[in-house]
């Protein structure tokens, strides 16, 4: 799986420094407040949020800094697959089954608030234009802009917000989304333009989980004849949705062609002022891996977001570049780096013994990988949260340890002491050493060589497939293979569509692969998802590895219930702990920067935000070249 390569996809990454309390940031000069019922009073409305104390969102912002004041507003974007998907099959981005429309919920589909770029944990006006918290923290009304319209024409109301709420918090949708809203109990319609929602808790979080929330129009599902479909029906229906493209051209299941709405309400909003600049923004779907760099050089689209070290030191070469119709460029990242490695599924019995996931780490040799294939451009990834204040390091501190002590029984014995080195093969003994380390582990754990391969006591081989796309891991991966068979394993490689990776994923179906988990800018609700014991067998997770540990929920809850920095700190640093001490992951490499390809015809804004997805960013912001429109 090309995933495996670090930073592909696009990553958002994170804060340089924690802050201290978590609260929320009042707009000031705003006056009004709506009466709910059955509710306690509310405090004044406010028009902007912010997760943490330090914080201080401007209420009067214009744009925002790292958007173009005026950019070009025309000419067509034309982009390949950058998923890996090589067809797809719904136009609900939201279901668990199919393969969605490339980057639809992004272009067509708008949240209650907008997140900033730059400013951890803040929120600005998008479909809502203000909120007002209760002041237990259990509830928060958000009031819908006059302006905001569907697609369709009709107005966004309060009726439309619940039921977008009720259809992805549904058994359809995939809990990819459904998980991020569960913090929500339920969501009530005060009136035509108000909406109130009910939180499980009184997390600060919760608040910014609503206003994350998508919303598109119950007339999605409505027929012409006035029937109405249920929501995993809709994979064939074009949405009724807020956002600033329409679907305008379908040529196949490798094509689509967006197109923006001429009425779009939003695009004066200031969290709209100098995005989504092209006129037309196009996919074409290539099932040839090498096909999208080959169309690129041609000219038939216009960026690549590469992944790979040895295609961009070789590849990215030649007369277009030379004459400067093809350009590229290291884009900078800060903060928090995504978590990468060949991760384990825990819920096969072979690698539920921590001394055979240990063993499989010591094969994989990073120095010479680095060193030959990726021509010393990455960093050996070291923790879930490298780059941050938020990565474990050396021994567990006081409050650490205050968090950990009460879990002793529960966690690895190491997470009390130095954390274990990464595996390291450039020294004495390099990777001779590491496989005998290796052997002695797995002999441990009852694997002994007979028969020409490791076997346990009731003589079943230890076999380790690994499953890959093809689209370049797999050269990477074959030396993995290769130093397991050396160890007696019964490795191999397992190349598949990426379609059928994806149906396998969703089903747990596998036992190892590449998996790169994508930072979020603050540690949260993502680590529910990802190693929570509720999402280990809930098809369609985000939890891979299969981890159901009570110790990982209680520390996650930790990281979701901190009120300081402090807190933050050490709860993310304890969890970061446990999980590297579990061994889930063999552990990979990453880069701090954005490798971006393009033609001429368009051109990045003049300045680049601190955290941003590669693809977002260049749909997002980007424009046509000067000149480049009157040539079309």
């Amino acid at each position: 799986m090309s995933v495996g390569f670090a930073g592909f996809g696009a990553r958002v990454v994170g804060m340089v420094r924690m802050v201290r309390m978590v609260r929320f940031v009042c707009a000031a000069g705003l006056a009004g407040v709506a009466t709910l019922t059955h509710a306690a009073p509310v405090p004044a409305w406010q028009n902007t949020l912010a997760l943490f104390d330090d914080a201080r969102p401007d209420a009067s912002m214009q744009r925002f800094a790292w958007a173009d004041s005026a950019p070009p507003r025309d000419g067509t974007l034309r982009l390949a697959n950058y998923n890996e998907v090589s067809t797809y099959d719904s136009l609900n981005p939201f279901l668990l089954r199919g393969n969605a429309a490339p980057d639809e919920v992004n272009l067509m589909f708008e949240t209650l608030m907008h997140r900033s770029l730059d400013e951890v944990g803040t929120q600005y006006p998008l479909l809502a234009d203000r909120v007002a918290i209760a002041p237990d923290g259990l509830s928060a009304s958000f009031h819908l802009n006059p302006a905001a319209r569907f697609s369709n024409g009709a107005p966004v109301t309060a009726q439309d917000v619940r039921y977008s709420f009720e259809q992805l918090t549904g058994p359809a949708t995939s809990p990819l989304y459904s998980s991020r809203y569960a913090l929500i109990r339920s969501v009530d319609v005060i009136d035509t333009q108000t909406v109130r929602f009910t939180f499980r808790a009184a997390q600060r979080r919760a608040v910014l989980a609503a206003g994350d929330l998508y919303v598109f129009s119950r007339d999605w599902a409505r027929t012409p004849q006035g029937h109405e479909l249920s929501f995993d029906q809709l994979a064939t229906v074009a949405p009724v949705s807020s956002g600033p493209y329409l679907i305008g051209a379908r040529a196949s299941n490798r094509e689509i062609v967006y197109r923006r709405n001429p009425q779009y309400w939003g695009k004066d909003l200031p969290v709209r002022r100098g995005m989504f600049n092209f006129a037309n923004v196009s996919f074409r779907l290539y099932s040839d891996p090498s096909a999208p760099l080959q169309a690129f050089r041609a000219g038939d689209i216009d960026a690549m977001f590469e992944g790979s070290a040895e295609q961009w030191s070789r590849n990215y070469s030649g007369p277009g570049f030379a004459s400067g119709t093809l350009r590229k460029q290291e884009f900078p990242e800060h903060g928090i780096s995504d978590a990468q490695g060949l991760i384990f599924n825990l819920r096969r019995a072979k690698f539920q013994d921590i001394r055979v996931r240990e063993a499989i780490g010591l094969a994989l040799d990073y120095e010479w990988i680095n060193r030959n294939m990726f021509f010393g451009q990455y960093a050996r990834s070291r923790s879930f949260f490298d780059d941050s204040v938020f990565a474990a390091n050396g021994t567990p501190g006081a409050d650490e340890l205050a968090l950990l002590e009460p879990l002793r029984a529960s966690v690895p014995p190491e997470a009390f002491g130095t954390l274990p080195p990464q595996p390291d093969t450039s020294g004495q003994g390099g990777l001779r050493g590491n496989l005998a380390r290796a052997e002695a582990l797995l002999a441990s754990a009852g694997w002994h060589y007979r028969d020409g391969v490791l076997r346990n006591e009731a003589g079943t081989p230890l076999t380790v497939e690994l499953l890959d796309d093809g689209t370049g891991m797999q050269r990477i991966l074959m030396i993995v293979v290769r130093n397991l068979k050396l160890l007696g394993i019964d490795a191999r490689l397992r190349i598949m569509d990426q379609t059928v990776i994806n149906e396998r994923l969703k089903h747990f179906d596998f036992d190892m692969t590449t998996m790169g988990y994508r930072a979020a800018s603050i540690p949260g609700a993502e680590l529910e998802r990802r190693f929570g014991s509720r999402a280990a067998m809930t098809p369609g997770s985000e939890n891979y590895t299969g981890i159901a540990s009570p110790a990982v929920d209680s520390l996650i809850d930790d990281v979701l219930r901190a009120h300081s920095e402090r807190e933050v700190i050490a709860a993310a640093r304890a969890l970061d702990r446990v999980l590297l001490c579990e061994r889930i992951m063999v552990p990979e490499w990453h880069i701090t920067h954005a490798r971006v390809a393009w033609n001429r015809r368009i051109a990045p804004p003049s300045r680049v935000p601190q955290q941003y997805g590669w693809i977002d960013w260049v749909v997002g912001w980007w424009h046509a070249a000067p000149g480049a429109i009157e040539q079309e």
